[in-house]
């Protein structure tokens, strides 16, 4: 999309998020502005002042904007549905202070960190459906994978989140011989029409690979 939108629309946006990784948020946050402002209907701009405002704490800002991208977005854009949900959760008080912040942060660990983390995490907060479908891609036996995915399922899962337990569940199906089940539940994904952009571009690959005989992890 990129190539369609103003140069200068790019530029604010390419700019706005080289400061906030620099650590000059405000800066940054202004640059991003701008370039929503010269491109409304775009959601990338607002998608990483969302996140901006998320890493640095501000939880009502950060609501925000990711219910602008949700607006311009509503099929899904990168971890926007998810962000939301936990936000607006913590922020009725089903999760405590700072957890956001504290779960958007784990992306930046290195894989065995992260994933030491993330088992704290759900020993802790076993009701929270983004850390299973994490861990789902941490962990290192089939056993342990269905584990976190019947857990994630069970926990309420945003959209984005619910797709992507389901589509590692079909490839573990695949891997243990199941594959008639296992389209099925990639059937039902591309078929439905709540069904993620995002995930129904990973059910498009998985049903690909289904049908070519193999199965790695969505």
């Amino acid at each position: 999309m990129s190539s369609e939108l103003p140069p200068e629309a790019v530029e604010l946006h390419e700019r706005g998020r080289a400061l906030c990784a620099e650590g000059d948020v405000p800066a940054g946050l202004e640059l991003l502005y701008r370039a929503h402002q010269r491109v409304p209907s775009w959601p990338y701009p607002p998608y990483d002042m969302a996140y901006s405002y998320l890493l640095a704490g501000e939880l009502e800002q950060a609501e925000r904007w990711y219910a602008v991208v949700e607006r311009l977005a509503p099929r899904g854009f990168f971890t926007a549905k998810t962000s939301l949900a936990t936000i607006r959760r913590e922020r009725r008080g089903g999760l405590p202070e700072g957890f956001s912040r504290a779960y958007a942060s784990l992306e930046w660990l290195p894989p065995a960190q992260r994933r030491v983390a993330l088992e704290e995490l759900v020993v802790e907060f076993p009701d929270f459906a983004p850390a299973w479908k994490d861990l789902v891609g941490l962990v290192d036996t089939d056993e342990r994978r269905l584990t976190a995915i019947e857990h994630g399922l069970a926990a309420d899962p945003d959209r984005e989140t619910a797709g992507v337990l389901h589509l590692n569940h079909a490839l573990l199906l695949d891997r243990r011989g199941l594959r008639a089940d296992a389209l099925v539940i990639v059937q039902t994904l591309l078929a439905d029409p709540d069904t993620t952009l995002a995930t129904e571009a990973f059910a498009r690959k998985v049903l690909a690979q289904l049908g070519g005989g193999g199965g790695a992890s969505a």
